[in-house]
């Protein structure tokens, strides 16, 4: 595992439906970094998802922001880039060039709060299993959790 002073992560990429719901919907990608204390990196420790800001901003990258090191003492932290942003596979105008204005305003659909807490729910039960895990939201982040605890919220029974 690839480390910072006082901090170990690994990177994850998880194929998701593009469509939550629709069989055989074409696969997505979202980019989850996990980050823990060095030295605690077996230890069994309650998860935290960050929900960034944005929309459309990738999360931050350790070793910033200062609330990470006051997380790290307690928490796993999972850092996620939301679809469409930063790692996950994103959009940008190389990829909708050609694309009609119906197919844009379809794809820019498929972005939203519900599909990011779908996206969100795959990424847990990969990664923490059947436990819960805290949600901590800023910006857009804090709507995609009031999302989340809308519609999962025996999974995310904690928001900061």
């Amino acid at each position: 595992m690839p480390r910072l002073p006082g901090i170990v992560f690994r990177d994850h990429v998880i194929p998701v439906p593009l469509v939550h719901g629709v069989d055989g919907a074409p696969e997505t990608e979202v980019f989850a970094r996990e980050v823990v204390a060095a030295g605690r990196e077996s230890d069994d420790l309650p998860w935290l998802c960050f929900l960034n800001g944005g929309p459309g901003s990738k999360a931050p990258r350790p070793p910033a922001p200062a609330w990470l090191t006051v997380a790290l003492r307690t928490h796993r932290v999972l850092l996620l880039d939301q679809r469409g942003t930063g790692r996950s596979t994103p959009l940008h105008a190389r990829a909708a060039a050609g694309w009609s204005d119906a197919e844009l305003a379809t794809y820019i659909g498929r972005l939203r709060a519900d599909s990011i807490v779908a996206d969100a729910e795959i990424v847990r039960r990969r990664l923490a299993g059947d436990r819960p895990w805290t949600t901590l939201g800023q910006s857009y982040g804090g709507f995609v959790t009031m999302t989340y605890l809308s519609m999962a919220p025996e999974d995310s029974p904690a928001a900061w």
